[in-house]
């Protein structure tokens, strides 16, 4: 009985773990729509029922970190991989961005 109990208990937790989607404590994706670029980033909006949009309507994101797509313009939809962290300012702010990829044109 105990063993049965024992494999119960890790099986739930193998499954509680799987859970997390493809998302690591270090690794954040979402998308959002673009607002304003310019030169140095963008200013987007994250996407209705996202997490980020918890944080703020607006962020400002770093372009430093984007892939070779076509060419982002103000309302294309963005793919944003970064580190989870969100500065508390308005508009807020991302500092640390693994990758940034358009979506949707």
């Amino acid at each position: 009985m105990k063993r049965f109990l024992c494999l119960c208990l890790i099986l739930a937790v193998l499954v509680s773990l799987s859970a997390c989607g493809g998302e690591t404590a270090d690794r954040v994706t979402f998308r959002a729509t673009i607002l304003e670029a310019d030169e140095s980033g963008f200013l987007v909006e994250p996407v209705a029922g996202s997490a980020e949009l918890n944080s703020s309507d607006r962020i400002v994101v770093p372009m430093a970190a984007m892939e070779s797509s076509p060419e982002p313009e103000v309302g294309d939809m963005l793919e944003i991989v970064y580190n989870g962290d969100i500065a508390e300012s308005y508009p807020a702010q991302i500092n640390t961005v693994y990758s940034i990829r358009v979506v949707e044109e």
